[in-house]
């Protein structure tokens, strides 16, 4: 038998190195996947989870409708998820890679004229829930009915930011927050709070001069600068 024969050509070898089988959870009693079909697969099954809560709720979204739009089997669907909670968990967990920088907004903000930063803040705060309002907004729902992982996944995406707020708060000289009895975690936790509410109620648009999107903005950009503004010497 001649080399050729006897074994695969080197290319294919290589090929083969590269394209290992993986396990997509690493549950040992569940299929495995090759790694390239597995990450699009899980995208779309992702993909459609996303799209199909931007008009059902959670509870109205179920393996099937995700496996349709997906346009895979439910067989398919359980290599990758529990259920679909697993699979909304997996969105967010995705979202936490297209997070803005928000540390470096906080930690960029001039605490002797604040207004500038804290508005570049908001305004990215704001702008990342309009692009992902259906799954955050789920997540919300969700961590406030108590569920732990939904909890979890919330608490994971605001802690770099509520850190951020925490130092810079304590760096500054504050009227509000100058000494060290001040309750500065619990301000922040109150600030964020007011940030997580606004990017949904901003939405809804209620009538009124005073309340349009940019006078909301300008409401929570007056409150966080007056807190975190450094006193005037003298």
């Amino acid at each position: 038998m001649s080399d050729s024969e006897g074994s695969a050509p080197k290319g294919k070898q290589a090929v083969e190195r590269k394209v290992k089988s993986v396990p997509v959870r690493g549950r040992e009693n569940r299929p495995r996947s090759r790694r390239e079909k597995s990450v699009l697969t899980r995208k779309r099954l992702c993909d459609a989870t996303s799209r199909l809560l931007e008009s059902r709720s959670l509870r109205a979204v179920t393996v099937s409708d995700i496996t349709n739009m997906a346009s895979v089997s439910p067989a398919t669907f359980y290599i990758y998820f529990a259920d679909v909670e697993e699979a909304v968990l997996a969105v967010l967990e995705d979202l936490k890679g297209q997070l803005p920088d928000f540390p470096s907004l906080v930690h960029a903000i001039d605490t002797a004229a604040p207004e500038p930063g804290v508005r570049a803040m908001v305004k990215a705060y704001l702008s990342f829930w309009d692009k992902h309002y259906a799954v955050l907004r789920i997540r919300n729902l969700a961590a406030d009915e108590g569920e732990p992982r939904f909890r979890e996944a919330r608490a994971t995406m605001l802690r770099p930011m509520m850190t951020a707020l925490e130092e810079k708060f304590k760096s500054g000289n504050g009227p509000m927050l100058g000494s060290p009895e001040s309750p500065v975690l619990a301000v922040v936790t109150v600030l964020m709070g007011m940030l997580e509410r606004l990017a949904a109620v901003i939405r809804l648009r209620p009538p009124g001069r005073d309340i349009t999107r940019g006078r909301l903005i300008d409401g929570t950009v007056m409150v966080i600068s007056t807190i975190m503004m450094t006193k005037k010497a003298g």
